[in-house]
Order: C-alpha cells, then structure tokens, then sequence
C-alpha cells in the first residue's frame, strides 16, 4: 500500500512539473494556428473585420492561469483578425485580433480602440505577459530603443522604430490615446503588457514611432 501511495505521489508530482509545459504547448498551437490563418487570408477580408463588432471591455481581462487557459474551448474568431505583428530582433510574430477579450488574447493579440487605423494616430495592442519568451508578449520587455516593429494589413507594411522601453502605473491611460503620437508629431504604435501580473498594478509599454511603410510582401515581416 505504501509503495502505491508512493508511486502515486511521484506521478502527480511529475504532472504538475509538465502542466506549465502543457500550458505553453497549448498556447503556442492556437498562436501558430492564428498566425497561419492570417497568411492564408486575402487582404480584403481583413478589411471587411474591420466592421465586425468587438468588444473593448478590459474588466473582463484576466491573467494566464493553467485552469482557464487549458478549459478555455473557445476558438480564436476569424472574423476578428485585422493584421500581423513581428518584432524580428526578439522573434514576436502574432496575430492581431479586433478587440479585448481573453479569446483574442490567448491566441494573438488584440487592438484597445475602436476604429484604429494602421499607421495613423496612436495604434495601441495589447498582449498577455508569459513567463515563457516564446510565447505571446513573454518577450516584449526585452525590447531596446531602436528596435524595429513591424505591422500589416497584407496591403502595407508600417515599420515603426522603437523610442521608449518603460513601466507606468495601470492609470496611465494617455499612452494608449492619440495625444501620444501628437507629442511625437508622428503616428506610433503602444504595444502594452502586464508588468509581470495585473496585481502588480504596472504595465510595460514598448512605443515606436513611425519610421516607413512599403507594400507588403510575406518575407518582409521576418527581415531584421
């Protein structure tokens, strides 16, 4: 009896080591999958999910959990995927989705405002943190001046140059408001994250201003 309650202690030890494992698996395959879809999408039909409804409420916003992530069921809308993302100094290649809700979030990353316009104004995005670098925004604190984003609508491609690495209080709503890019006198892009948790009461942002856009082309978007 006791050699069973033994084994079955070192079986469920060894299943809570490989849940975080399952976790990140699990996230990866919807984010690779989103991904996938945006490349086979045509850019017309990107821009007809620019009129979808969406939903913008950030109270519904929770942190990665093993639990809701893992019985999360719901599959990521194609009708929401606007665009793509890549950060090729730190490999971030992600879907953007239309809206705030923990289904976008979980497979990509998701627009804060409604009627956003891809190289105008402030673009704000907002993306689950992760423990894990290769998944989601885990690596956007790694992000330095001068690094280069890249956003597409599968018509262009906006290049924005990185000008600011920093954490703010969750109050500091102006970074995600036009006002931003009026300061720079050039249209920018906030991509923004949870400063570890959303208990932490901080965000990070990585800002970039608008450096160039050009036709795009798949390959492109991978170029350092």
């Amino acid at each position: 009896m006791k050699k069973i309650f033994a084994s079955l202690l070192i079986i469920i030890g060894i299943i809570i080591m490989l849940i975080p494992t399952f976790t990140n698996f699990y996230l990866k395959s919807k984010v690779k999958e989103s991904v996938k879809d945006v490349i086979e999408m045509e850019p017309i039909e990107l821009e007809k999910n620019l009129d979808n409804e969406a939903e913008f409420d950030y109270s519904i916003i929770e942190d990665i959990e093993v639990t809701s992530t893992l019985l999360n069921e719901n599959k990521a809308n194609k009708d929401l995927i606007i665009g793509q993302l890549t950060i090729p100094s730190i490999n971030l290649n992600i879907p953007v989705f239309k809206g705030i809700n923990n289904t976008n979030l979980l497979a990509g990353s998701a627009t804060m405002r409604e009627n956003q316009i891809m190289g105008q104004g402030n673009y704000p995005i907002a993306g689950h943190y992760s423990k894990n670098k290769n998944v989601l925004f885990g690596a956007l604190m790694d992000v330095k001046v001068g690094d280069i984003i890249k956003l597409t609508d599968k018509k262009n491609i906006y290049e924005y140059k990185v000008y600011e690495a920093s954490v703010v209080p969750d109050t500091a709503v102006y970074y995600i408001d036009d006002e931003i890019s009026e300061i720079q006198e050039k249209p920018v892009i906030s991509l923004m994250t949870c400063y570890y948790s959303s208990k932490t009461g901080k965000r990070f942002f990585a800002m970039g201003e608008l450096n160039s856009s050009y036709p795009y082309e798949e390959s492109l978007m991978y170029k350092k």
